[in-house]
């Protein structure tokens, strides 16, 4: 369907945006992957184990929670107050594997990332390649000076994975829904001794004029 996004991304910058490595590609999802993704959703155990559903923060594994997550998805498309949402579909020989997010945070040079894996596909470090060559677009083509992320205080995988890829606790606070989360962070200086070798990454020029206040 890369014709499909070519036609977006020629009148909505974001979707020109691609990052890829080793055979896994991510890049903002068309409609058509976005139900693919909504599919592994609405899976009861598509995402998580049943029993760790406090694992996330938003419903999973009915029609229910698959149409919240599109209604989400969607919204991350408008982005307002000058600031952005980028979400990426993960492809990988032309499966889509999982979602992972890239948002201008409050804080001048800060950005935020986030990520999920679908169950049938963890276990493969899938979630670390993620997350490095997120940081790859951020830090050496976005120009950020520091990245967070959070997770929940029992979500060892997750926090592992933050770990792996040089972030460091900055504090404990709850989520909205009062879930006890753990908050991390990371600087260029403690990602680039961890950075992947072979990363391309595509369409920033045109992503970074379209966000740009200039062209407000």
């Amino acid at each position: 369907m890369d014709y499909v996004r070519d036609d977006l991304a020629a009148l909505y910058p974001q979707f020109g945006l691609r990052i890829a490595h080793a055979g896994l590609e991510l890049a903002p999802p068309t409609d058509v992957e976005l139900l693919e993704l909504a599919a592994i959703v609405a899976e009861p155990g598509g995402v998580v184990a049943p029993e760790e559903a406090h694992y996330v923060t938003w419903r999973s594994g009915d029609a229910d929670a698959a149409r919240a997550f599109l209604e989400r998805s969607w919204q991350l498309r408008v982005a307002p107050g000058g600031s952005w949402f980028v979400p990426f579909a993960l492809v990988e020989g032309g499966r889509v594997v999982g979602h992972a997010t890239l948002a201008r945070s409050r804080s001048p040079g800060e950005v935020w990332t986030s990520s999920w894996i679908a169950r049938a596909e963890q276990g493969r470090g899938l979630g670390r390649r993620v997350r490095l060559m997120l940081l790859d677009l951020a830090f050496v083509h976005l120009n950020a000076t520091r990245a967070v992320t959070s997770a929940a205080e029992d979500n060892a995988a997750s926090l592992r994975v933050s770990h792996r890829c040089g972030y460091r606790e900055t504090h404990r606070a709850p989520h909205a829904d009062g879930t006890p989360e753990i908050h991390l962070a990371v600087t260029p200086g403690a990602w680039r001794r961890r950075r992947l070798d072979g990363v391309v990454v595509e369409g920033v020029e045109p992503f970074l004029a379209a966000v740009s206040p200039a062209s407000r």
